[in-house]
């Protein structure tokens, strides 16, 4: 299951799917705008760096999981 993102919003919070993200627009330090898959954009209340830095967070452990599976699919279990 994809975990959902929390962030900000100037009326209160937004839970997102982190691979629905397409990219995140900053045109103010405090807050910026998510756009999304289907043209949905959402106005954030916090800085763009530090959604991005979740979604990176997020993008690493995911990786970090296909990785431990593949290796238990083809048998490379680590001792």
């Amino acid at each position: 299951m994809i975990p959902f993102l929390v962030v900000r919003t100037h009326t209160g919070f937004a839970y997102v799917r982190p691979n629905a993200v397409l990219a995140v627009n900053s045109s103010d330090p405090a807050d910026c705008t998510l756009v999304m898959t289907g043209g949905v954009t959402i106005a954030v209340a916090e800085p763009a760096e530090d959604v991005i830095e979740r979604l990176e967070a997020e993008a690493r452990e995911e990786d970090d999981a296909r990785l431990i599976r593949e290796r238990h699919n083809h048998g490379h279990v680590e001792r």
